[in-house]
């Protein structure tokens, strides 16, 4: 069949989106005179705008309104192939309504009725899941990983920068608290940066990571007079695109498995990523510039996320364990 015009519905979160780059790249190269379009919530327009990937970028805004001349648009356009990388019942509803003629995605009883075509999902939503989907549509895996795909141009950051600085990203959605390692010690390693390799600390995050990481620089600042500690803190007051620009200057990242060290992976920056409940193989780093830092000992690891009362993986990692992970990405600079 004759493909022409191809929609993909995403996930609604920033790793998540990163880790379909190779979907998109092998669509592309594989279907070169298709119209290909991204479905994406809006604050994640801005890392598609500027992809060689793609033709448009659809915002999945909210609002009954928005969603009814959504579904009518996506209707109008006549797609040959829909495909939903989300797993919920109102992207799935969308698929199953888009009119396509191949609907594909991943399975979801009795959500994934609807689908002609579909793959299920073995551990986390991830580039290795999204490669199973690719293979189901006879596509070509063109690139193995999301390193270097990550095209963003505008909205540079005009921000004052630490000559050498380190990017420190502790946060994530109170969803997943289970993955966050203690304040103290996101304080005790930027001491450490700070004093054997002079790395000024950035930190970063979303707006609902304002108040720990305030906490966070409470403890640094009742050490700053005999430390000497410089941090910028950009919590909450720049946009995703501006933090690529940010990122591309720096000499580390370090932080928990998130979007934004997805992000920083894919920029191929050098990155030293904290492990508990969730598991690498599926999500860690891709970047060959990159160590993962885990309890590896316990019997509970991987969890994926479930209900945790004591969340020893994370409580149990010590500062010299990552600390050593940074001098070792430090010195092969």
């Amino acid at each position: 069949m004759s493909v022409k015009k191809i929609c993909i519905i995403h996930l609604n979160q920033i790793g998540d989106l990163i880790f379909s780059l190779p979907l998109l790249k092998a669509l592309r190269e594989n279907y070169p005179d298709a119209s290909i379009h991204s479905l994406v919530k809006p604050y994640l327009q801005e890392l598609l705008v500027d992809s060689p990937f793609l033709d448009m970028v659809i915002p999945r805004k909210s609002g009954l309104t928005a969603k009814f001349n959504l579904l009518k648009n996506i209707r109008k356009n006549n797609y040959d192939l829909v495909i939903s990388l989300a797993r919920a019942e109102e992207c799935l509803m969308l698929t199953a309504l888009s009119g396509a003629k191949i609907k594909a995605g991943f399975s979801y009883f009795p959500w994934d009725l609807c689908l002609s075509l579909k793959e299920n999902i073995e551990g986390h939503n991830s580039w290795y899941n999204n490669a199973k989907l690719l293979k189901r549509l006879n596509v070509p895996v063109t690139k193995t990983d999301y390193v270097g795909l990550l095209n963003v141009n505008k909205n540079k950051a005009d921000l004052s920068l630490p000559e050498k600085f380190v990017i420190i990203s502790p946060g994530t959605s109170k969803r997943r608290l289970a993955k966050t390692w203690q304040k103290e010690k996101f304080a005790q390693l930027m001491i450490l940066l700070k004093e054997k390799y002079g790395l000024s600390a950035v930190l970063v995050g979303g707006a609902d990571n304002k108040a720990d990481n305030s906490k966070i620089i409470e403890i640094l600042e009742q050490k700053k007079r005999e430390k000497g500690i410089d941090i910028l803190d950009l919590t909450g007051n720049i946009n995703l695109a501006s933090l690529c620009s940010v990122m591309k200057g720096a000499s580390l990242f370090v932080g928990i498995d998130s979007g934004v060290m997805h992000m920083a992976s894919c920029l191929n920056i050098p990155v030293v990523g904290l492990f508990g409940p969730t598991d690498p193989f599926y999500v860690g780093p891709q970047n060959k510039k990159s160590i993962v830092v885990r309890e590896e000992s316990m019997e509970c690891v991987p969890c994926y996320l479930k209900n945790c009362k004591h969340r020893d993986c994370m409580k149990n990692l010590g500062v010299s364990k990552v600390f050593e992970a940074c001098k070792q990405l430090l010195i092969q600079q």
